[in-house]
């Protein structure tokens, strides 16, 4: 599956879930409108492609109605894909706003992911056919690449970055990737079993990013000045996130969260507008980190 073939199929489903009930034939004046089509017709082998291949990649059911001749996405089937569906959206929505404004092109600039997509599609595909991925992987901190194989559990986007998640089959161990870090990838025939018991939206439920801590989760308290507590109100730094309160000029949250390198290096960016109540651990770590950073300059 090409990069061009996967945003076909993204655009497939959007236009069924954007129009609820559609026609064979409005989908296809809908296609030829589009910028993947040249101006072409959709082929009844093109449309049963994108169809079948939709179905497989959001986990949905497209039902046909004989009555109406109106295809649509079933109800009890759009809530599996609903984080797709919003990345859908969230992806596609600006190219929809644009098809009617090509004069303020130039002007609207949406933050691009700029590497992984090929991978991505690959990762995509082993997980729907069960088969683990073999790839050559350059860390930042390793001075060689070193060959994993995995089996994909789920990918996940993170500061401009798209990274995979599963079982290293050498180590036994669940790890994260980077798609931007691999060298060279290829789907082998070996197949595995996706584990009934996990859950992939829990994997990084206590999480701040793509890192999980080795103990428990801690309950973090942050004092937050008041302009700070203004942008967390409006997009909290985590799910987790509680409002304590306002006392002296700033304001009190608490959180439950893996302590990582994730989570500090957002913290650091804050500067003094947030400042670590406890963990103690962490309040350590942060005064040691701003130390250095203060050394830095001298």
């Amino acid at each position: 599956m090409g990069q061009s073939a996967f945003y076909r199929y993204l655009w497939f489903f959007n236009t069924l879930w954007r129009y609820k009930r559609i026609t064979r034939a409005e989908i296809d004046r809908l296609w030829q409108q589009s910028e993947w089509s040249g101006g072409m017709p959709m082929s009844r082998r093109t449309f049963a492609n994108y169809k079948e291949k939709t179905e497989a990649l959001f986990d949905v059911n497209i039902a046909y109605d004989a009555a109406t001749y109106e295809y649509y996405i079933e109800s009890d089937s759009a809530g599996a894909a609903g984080n797709m569906r919003q990345w859908i959206y969230d992806l596609l929505s600006v190219n929809h706003l644009l098809q009617g404004g090509v004069s303020v092109a130039s002007r609207i600039l949406p933050e691009q992911i700029p590497s992984g997509y090929d991978f991505l599609e690959t990762f995509v595909a082993a997980m729907q056919a069960g088969r683990v991925v073999r790839f050559s992987y350059h860390a930042f901190w390793n001075a060689e690449a070193k060959t994993v194989e995995l089996e994909a559990y789920f990918v996940k986007a993170f500061r401009r970055r798209w990274y995979v998640v599963g079982m290293n089959r050498r180590e036994q161990k669940i790890k994260t990737y980077a798609l931007d870090r691999i060298l060279d990838i290829s789907m082998t025939a070996d197949e595995y079993l996706y584990p009934s018991d996990f859950e992939a939206a829990r994997y990084f439920h206590d999480s701040f990013g793509v890192m999980r801590g080795d103990e428990v989760p801690q309950n973090i308290v942050l004092r937050v000045s008041l302009r700070q507590a203004q942008y967390f109100r409006a997009l909290p730094l985590h799910h987790s996130q509680q409002e304590l309160e306002t006392h002296d000029g700033s304001v009190t949250f608490r959180y439950k969260m893996y302590v990582t390198y994730d989570l500090i290096q957002e913290l650091l960016s804050l500067g003094r507008e947030v400042t670590v109540v406890s963990p103690p651990r962490l309040r350590d770590e942060m005064v040691a980190r701003l130390q250095a950073a203060l050394d830095g300059y001298r």
